[in-house]
C-alpha cells in the first residue's frame, strides 16, 4: 500500500510542475509585451515574483502534510513554509539594489527575536527550503527556484517511501494480522487504511467476514515498520477510527 501511495503522491507532483513549466513559459513570452509595468523593478514584476514563491513551495507543503507522521505533525509550519518564500521575495525584491537598505534591514531583524521550537529537527530543512525559494524569486532566478522546489519533494518522496535512515536493514519488525470488529465496514476501512499507512512498512486486507450479526471483522495483514509497535499501531486505529470500529486487536506471527 505504501508503493500506491508513493505513485499517488508522484502523479500529482509531475503534473502540476508540468503546467508550472507551461505557465512560466507563456508568462517569459508576453511579460514583454505587458509595458513597464511588469518588469522586474515594478508592481506587475514583483506580484510576479511573490506568486512564482508561491507556487513554488505550495508542493512542498503538500508533501510534508502527506508524509508527516501524525505524532510529529506541525500545522503551524505549514503555514510558515507556505507564507515565508513570499514575504522573502519581498524583502529581496525592496533591497536587493541598495546596501544602505540591506544594512537597515539586518539592524531591525537584529532587534525582533523570533522564538519557535520544532517538534521534529527535521522541520528545519523545510525552513531553508522556503528561504531558498523567496530568495530566488526574489533575485529573478525562477529556473533555480524550480529546480530546488522539485528536487527537494522527488528526494522527500524517496526518503519516505523506503524509509532512509529509519532503521538498520536487519532490524526486527513485527509481523502480524491486524483485527478489527465493526458495524460499518465501508466507513472503517478508510480511516484504518489511514493508520496503517503511517505504521506499517506494507498491509493488506485479507479477510472480511461475518464475527456476530451485524459485526464484520476486518483482517489486515501487517508489516510493521522499524519504530512501530503493535501497541501503537493499536491504539491509533482505536482513537482515529472510533465511533467506526467495536474493537481491535494484533495478533503477531510466531
Amino acid at each position: 500500500m505504501s508503493e500506491r501511495r508513493a505513485v499517488g503522491l508522484l502523479a500529482g507532483l509531475i503534473p502540476y510542475y508540468a503546467a508550472l513549466a507551461g505557465v512560466a513559459s507563456l508568462v517569459v513570452q508576453w511579460t514583454p509585451r505587458w509595458g513597464e509595468f511588469f518588469s522586474p523593478k515594478e508592481a506587475g514584476g514583483a506580484a510576479i515574483a511573490m506568486l512564482s514563491a508561491l507556487a513554488l513551495v505550495c508542493p512542498v507543503a503538500w508533501m510534508y502534510m502527506r508524509t508527516k507522521p501524525k505524532a510529529r505533525y506541525d500545522s503551524s509550519l505549514v503555514q510558515t513554509v507556505i507564507v515565508l518564500p513570499v514575504v522573502i521575495t519581498g524583502v529581496v525584491l525592496i533591497v536587493r539594489d541598495s546596501v544602505a537598505l540591506a544594512f537597515s534591514l539586518a539592524g531591525i531583524v537584529a532587534a525582533v527575536r523570533f522564538r519557535n521550537t520544532l517538534r521534529d529537527t527535521k522541520d528545519a530543512v523545510y525552513i531553508f527550503l522556503a528561504i531558498a525559494v523567496g530568495i530566488a524569486a526574489g533575485v529573478q532566478s525562477f529556473s533555480i527556484a524550480f529546480v530546488v522546489s522539485l528536487m527537494f519533494v522527488l528526494l522527500v518522496l524517496v526518503l519516505w517511501r523506503f524509509d532512509v535512515g529509519m532503521a538498520p536493514p536487519d532490524a526486527e519488525r513485527v509481523r502480524g494480522r491486524l483485527i478489527a470488529e465493526t458495524s460499518i465496514p465501508t466507513a472503517a476501512h478508510p480511516a484504518i487504511a489511514a493508520v496503517l499507512d503511517q505504521h506499517a512498512r506494507s498491509w493488506k486486507l485479507i479477510a472480511s467476514e461475518s464475527a456476530a450479526r451485524g459485526i464484520t471483522a476486518l483482517t489486515f495483514l501487517v508489516l510493521l515498520r522499524p519504530r512501530a509497535t503493535p501497541d501503537e499501531l493499536v491504539a491509533a486505529v482505536r482513537r482515529d477510527a472510533a465511533g467506526q470500529i467495536a474493537s481491535a486487536r494484533f495478533e503477531p506471527d510466531l
